[in-house]
């Protein structure tokens, strides 16, 4: 996988950015295949799936938090031949760490010259998502900085129960998990609007004289998940 060479396909582009191979490395990141995933989930192991793989990293303009995932309920069945528990999580701020795109990957794949070279770069790369490309496109700078990253875990969903060669269970799952994911973007993109310290500059300065992380949105509020007192447990 283009993210675990010693050398990027894209070289002498800086991408992936220098210093990513030693972090995936200490976080032990493994290319996704059905046997890795397996052993990952043996008793007491665990793994963090990203089922959009770089389709979702490297979104086209106007697609900021949609999901783009396999139409097969493959990670549901694996997971039920393991036995595990699957941990839903949305992510909100991301797609915005940049102020836009000035040009997305299919831009860069249709310009003279440049799309040629990214094709050759690039044409053995698997791809296990419908128009998953590994080419970056250029961002424009957020002037006034990246903005805050929320993150939401749902409901654990056993799978113990499910027999993994049950299509039509697995899919219901399958489709459980997704609507759970969308519906926390959809949460946290509203709630996000009370937070105080949304806006980088003011936490930044918030944080340097207090020298603790800037709270977000009440979490017993309008958009809390906690009844009074639960919050600090």
């Amino acid at each position: 996988p283009p993210l675990l060479d010693e050398v990027s396909p894209l070289n002498p582009l800086p991408y992936p950015f220098p210093g990513s191979l030693e972090l995936f490395e200490k976080f032990q990141v493994k290319p996704v295949s059905p046997r890795n995933l397996l052993k990952t989930l043996q008793p007491g192991g665990a793994a963090l799936l990203f089922p959009g793989g770089a389709r979702e990293v490297f979104k086209r303009k106007g697609e900021e938090y949609q999901l783009f995932w396999p139409d097969t309920a493959d990670l549901v069945r694996l997971a039920a031949k393991a036995n595990a528990t699957i941990v839903p999580f949305s992510g909100v701020g991301s797609d915005e760490f940049f102020a836009g795109t000035v040009l997305d990957s299919d831009e860069l794949l249709g310009l003279p010259v440049v799309g040629d070279w990214f094709r050759e770069r690039i044409r053995n790369l698997p791809s296990l998502v419908e128009d998953d490309v590994f080419v970056p496109p250029v961002p424009a700078p957020r002037l006034q900085g990246p903005r805050r990253n929320y993150f939401l875990f749902g409901e654990p969903i056993p799978t113990a129960g499910i027999d993994h060669k049950d299509r039509a269970g697995c899919t219901e799952v399958y489709s459980k998990l997704r609507s759970t994911v969308e519906d926390g973007i959809e949460y946290l993109l509203s709630a996000r609007e009370e937070d105080p310290f949304e806006d980088m500059p003011g936490r930044y300065a918030w944080e340097q004289v207090t020298g603790v992380q800037a709270p977000s949105f009440d979490l017993t509020g309008k958009f809390g998940r906690f009844k009074a007192g639960e919050a600090s447990k």
